[in-house]
């Protein structure tokens, strides 16, 4: 292409009169970004130790300007060099040819210092303004950085980003630190110790920091879920810092020699550590350490969890020889670990580490803690019973036993959270495994039997607080009736009428189920769903002997849940609704629910 488009052309126009912004070069196209490079000299008001006073840029601007991307990298001489909050890691290119580095500022996020500055919302379909805003942006994102503003009291903490270009992808590792694991931490920053990693099953190549123990072996931190499945644990080591890891302003370390710099400047011993984890892993691969600090919420603000990143260190033999011209002694050691294998210009190898803390994962939108936190069991795992544990799994609740004895059918995938692939398999194990992977901190487990009765059902159902029956069969509840538990707890029993046309939702709180109570609540409604059955006709399964199908389409039978889970949420947070309420589709099936009875209290 010879010239950039109208568009593009207008905007450069543009730039023109913006104080500070020149424009050196002709548009140029480049084929594999599909974009037009243009290079830029910005000079602001400020500088610093990391900022100077004029700065060479490369603006890119997608063939399809005004929409599409438009990007402004720091050139590879000239410019600055060093990585900033709310900057992309500012490296050199990662392509052949690339004339910028990859520290691309974040114009277009959340900053509330820029948006001061630079205000007013990107102008997206303006060929002419659009250019100008970002230049503009970009100055005051330089003059900010300049002078250390781009941390704001109010905004959320911004740790470091991990480098791409030294990412391992072996493993990703899985911690949970949140605000109620940090007091663990308190007293152990500058120390070391293990810690041990556990595999999450359904989640291949994962693991998870399921202990932590100090240097005389003692657990002082535990993971929410214990994963090990193996009496010889898979060990690796953590490094708490007393500060961000970072190479000023805010760039992560990329070499040895970079990460002990850092030591230095922070007071940590980075060479103390190495021979320290030379004497614990010497000849052991795949070695996992995490370095971690604490942070705080917002910039300045108190800490308030540990962020962790883990790395993977270079492998030290069995056998550690002395470093040539030294005696083989601990110095001829140590000089062997500093100058060769943890030599200064040996690249780092960082692994993808998330935290799973409840708190992260559940960010989207969760029930509140006083649901979340209680150990609930569900009797039953057909259609109604997978769908109200699929919604309590996923909005957080962390502790829930599924009981089931039956297995899956073919029939029963038209309006079952289950697929194909868990035929021929008990229900209630198989929605355990499904919700364990979408709930990988959660405990999510299953009984495989039918309900148990006496004091086998009392054991069963100990531990408790919320007990949940979605089968719709009267024996269930008569089991529930004969057993006696010393302290009490809630108990809901949900059922489908004739095709979820109704739903009937009986609700006791005590230390047995009220079955008489809940018999003469439901008895009125019983004649008539023995009407609507009649009217209907019966649906067989097939040819053959007589089997009468309950039918419901799969819509109705999540409307059914959804209702049964708002109501759990309701009776947990303060409004109980003991008794029998009964919702009805009053314009038919497909329509919703509304309250046609509520009898309890």
């Amino acid at each position: 292409m010879d010239a950039a488009p109208d568009p593009i052309q207008r905007g450069l126009s543009r730039l023109d009169g913006v104080s500070g912004a020149t424009v050196v070069s002709a548009p140029e196209f480049i084929p594999s970004e599909g974009a037009w490079a243009i290079e830029l000299l910005l000079s602001q008001t400020h500088s610093s130790e990391f900022v100077p006073e004029e700065s060479r840029w490369i603006l890119l601007v997608d063939h399809i300007y005004p929409s599409g991307r438009i990007r402004l990298y720091p050139g590879l001489s000239d410019s600055i060099a060093h990585t900033f909050p709310h900057q992309d890691r500012n490296v050199g290119p990662q392509k052949d040819g690339e004339r910028w580095r990859t520290g691309k500022p974040c114009l277009d996020g959340p900053s509330q210092r820029l948006g001061r500055v630079a205000g007013g919302p990107e102008p997206k379909t303006d060929a002419e303004e659009r250019l100008r805003w970002h230049v503009e942006r970009c100055l005051s994102w330089l003059d900010v950085a300049a002078t250390e503003q781009l941390m704001v009291d109010s905004e959320p903490f911004e740790v470091p980003q991990c480098p791409s270009e030294l990412l391992n992808r072996d493993f990703t590792v899985v911690h949970d630190e949140g605000p109620d694991t940090h007091s663990a931490w308190s007293g152990r920053t500058n120390r070391f110790g293990e810690v041990w990693w556990g595999v999450l099953q359904g989640f291949e190549k994962t693991i998870v920091a399921e202990t932590f123990l100090d240097t005389k072996g003692d657990t002082f931190r535990t993971c929410r879920r214990g994963v090990s499945d193996t009496d010889k644990p898979w060990v690796g080591y953590w490094w708490l810092w007393p500060e961000p890891v970072v190479v000023p302003p805010w760039h992560a370390p990329g070499t040895w020699a970079e990460l002990r710099r850092t030591g230095a400047r922070l007071k940590v011993d980075v060479d103390g550590f190495i021979r320290w984890l030379a004497r614990r892993a010497a000849g052991e691969k795949a070695v996992i350490v995490l370095i971690g600090y604490e942070i705080p919420s917002l910039w300045n603000g108190p800490t308030t969890e540990v962020h962790w990143q883990a790395i993977m260190p270079p492998t030290v033999p069995r056998k550690i020889k002395p470093m040539n011209g030294f005696r083989d002694n601990d110095r001829g050691r140590s000089e062997r670990l500093r100058r060769d294998i943890f030599v200064g210009n040996k690249k780092l190898s960082y692994l993808k580490t998330s935290n799973w803390h409840p708190d992260r994962l559940q960010a989207r939108g969760r029930f509140s803690a006083t649901l979340r936190d209680r150990p609930i069991a569900i009797i039953g795992a057909g259609a109604l019973g997978s769908a109200v544990a699929e919604l309590l799994v996923r909005g957080g609740a962390d502790d829930i036993l599924i009981i089931d004895h039956d297995l899956l059918e073919i029939g029963n995938l038209v309006r079952h959270t289950l697929t194909g692939g868990d035929l021929g398999k008990n229900k209630a194990a198989r929605v355990a495994a499904r919700l364990q992977t979408a709930a990988p901190m959660a405990k999510v487990s299953a009984l495989e039997k039918q309900l148990p009765q006496g004091e086998a059902l009392r054991t069963v159902l100990e531990r408790f607080d919320v007990v949940i029956d979605c089968t719709g069969e009267d024996e269930v509840l008569r089991r529930m009736a004969g057993a006696w538990w010393s302290m009490p707890r809630l108990f809901l029993s949900a059922s489908m009428g004739f095709a979820a046309h109704r739903l009937f939702l009986f609700e006791a709180r005590g230390c047995s189920f009220p079955v008489d109570g809940f018999l003469a609540e439901v008895a009125p409604w019983i004649e008539g769903e023995r009407s609507d059955w009649s009217a209907a006709g019966e649906t067989l399964e097939g040819a053959g002997c007589w089997s009468p199908l309950f039918p419901a389409r799969s819509d109705d039978v999540w409307l059914a849940a959804v209702a049964t889970v708002k109501h759990l949420e309701r009776s947990m947070d303060g409004e109980p609704q003991v008794g029998l309420t009964v919702l009805e589709q009053l314009g038919g099936p497909g329509v919703g629910f509304q309250i046609a009875a509520e009898e309890g209290t």
